[in-house]
């Protein structure tokens, strides 16, 4: 017989061996599917946080993080994943990693406390007498965090990590504190809530929960200056505000501000906010305006006229005492953020200006609302003449409501959008923000 017509012998590929991966494809490889992923300050996350036991003989480890980070971040669909990592099994009853998040509303002048439990998921990795095989060294857990929540209020979102102190008489704090424990316990399984005591060994760290959104459209172009008694060409994608001065000399019109804001309402924190305002009157009273305005290189809250981001945080822990017609809310507002504005184009009646507000850099989640707290962000333009009584010119505030995200507009189809919020909110937003 031929050798020639035997079959060829191929051995059967490896399947002990794990393929090697590459972050990005090679010259001969394409994409099929990508999911997005979203990096922290420009860093991917790719290490792992580990926490110890005080002993060392217990790790927790959390995957998916970024190098050198001092507290774990995970976002609205980032699943708690990692490993416990034992170096003694013998004797133990259970195994188990528990995520608990807690939001602590306090009153301090009453002594109100109000505190909700957002979640508390307790996942057994190993358990004697259910479990047939030895406890391992090593058990792998993923754990997602729920959507919302529900107390006696209602249903809410997950609220993201946040704090916030009222000093004084009265005051309040608020704290929303996410937290993820892993437990190696030589005792039966207690009740879910009373899992420290003797015979166990825990590692805990807290975690920030920080959901990742970007807005649905992306900024406007600015707007251009037109020939009509407004001053700016108005195009659908900016929206306008207008509040009236009064002006006090003889003779004098009274002056329209139209303070002008992208429609979506909706803005990124790393970007700046751009706007528009425009000031339309006669000639003579536009002249009376001039010295309240700002000027070239004129420091923030030195002119009379300011535009700021404000904050409002809302707290109620007395609900269960709320008499009819009595509000029982304490609020704190605090700036995050301030508008330079500069002189653009002049015309026969009217005044235009530009500019654009940056927002503090250590601000890192927008406005929620959860039970018995609301976190709101605001727009406030002010002219506060020194005499607003009997001065030339009488005083304008404009609030425009506006929600913060976290990343920039993204035409990525899976990127979690903000829609806009409708008018409704917008007019009971603008009516219950205080002044600063």
């Amino acid at each position: 017989m031929s050798t020639a017509s035997l079959p060829t012998y191929t051995a059967p590929p490896d399947l002990t061996r794990t393929p090697s991966y590459a972050p990005e494809p090679r010259a001969e490889e394409r994409r099929l599917a990508h999911a997005i992923v979203y990096q922290y300050n420009g860093r991917r996350r790719s290490a792992d946080f580990i926490k110890q036991s005080k002993t060392g003989g217990m790790s927790l480890r959390l995957s998916d993080q970024i190098e050198g980070t001092n507290i774990p971040t995970y976002g609205m669909r980032s699943p708690i994943e990692g490993s416990i990592e034992l170096a003694k099994t013998e004797g133990l009853a259970f195994v188990a990693i528990k995520v608990e998040g807690i939001m602590k509303l306090k009153e301090i002048a009453e002594g109100g406390t109000n505190t909700s439990v957002l979640c508390n998921e307790l996942v057994t990795l190993w358990r004697r007498g259910v479990d047939p095989s030895p406890c391992p060294n090593y058990l792998s857990f993923s754990v997602s965090l729920p959507g919302e929540y529900v107390d006696e209020r209602g249903a809410y979102p997950l609220p993201p990590s946040y704090e916030a102190h009222l000093t004084g008489l009265p005051g309040f704090t608020a704290n929303v504190d996410y937290e993820v424990t892993a437990i190696a316990s030589r005792i039966k399984l207690p009740k879910v809530g009373a899992l420290t005591g003797i015979g166990q060994t825990t590692v805990s760290t807290p975690f920030l929960f920080r959901p990742r959104t970007c807005p649905s459209s992306p900024l406007p172009s600015p707007m251009v200056e037109t020939n009509s008694i407004l001053g700016l060409l108005e195009v659908p994608s900016w929206r306008a505000y207008e509040s009236r001065i009064v002006a006090r000399t003889a003779g004098a019109k009274p002056i329209l501000c139209r303070f002008y804001v992208p429609r979506s309402h909706v803005f990124c924190f790393s970007e700046p906010i751009p706007f528009h305002i425009t000031f339309c009157s006669s000639a003579m009273t536009l002249a009376t305006l001039l010295p309240f305005l700002p000027t070239v290189n004129q420091a923030p809250g030195k002119s009379s006229t300011r535009i700021q981001l404000l904050r409002q945080t809302c707290v109620d822990v007395r609900d269960e005492y709320r008499l009819e017609g009595i509000n029982t809310e304490l609020w704190r507002v605090i700036n995050i953020g301030e508008g330079t504005m500069r002189r653009s184009v002049d015309g026969p009646r009217w005044l235009a200006f530009s500019g654009e507000i940056r927002i503090n850099p250590d601000i890192k989640v927008g406005g929620f609302k959860a039970s018995g707290l609301w976190v709101r962000d605001c727009i406030v333009f002010s002219l506060t003449p020194p005499d607003t009584l009997k001065g030339p010119i009488g005083d304008a505030r404009v609030v425009v409501p506006i929600r913060l995200v976290t990343d920039p507009y993204s035409n990525d189809a899976h990127a979690p959008r903000v829609s806009p919020p409708g008018s409704d909110e917008l007019l009971d937003n603008a009516a219950s923000l205080p002044y600063e």
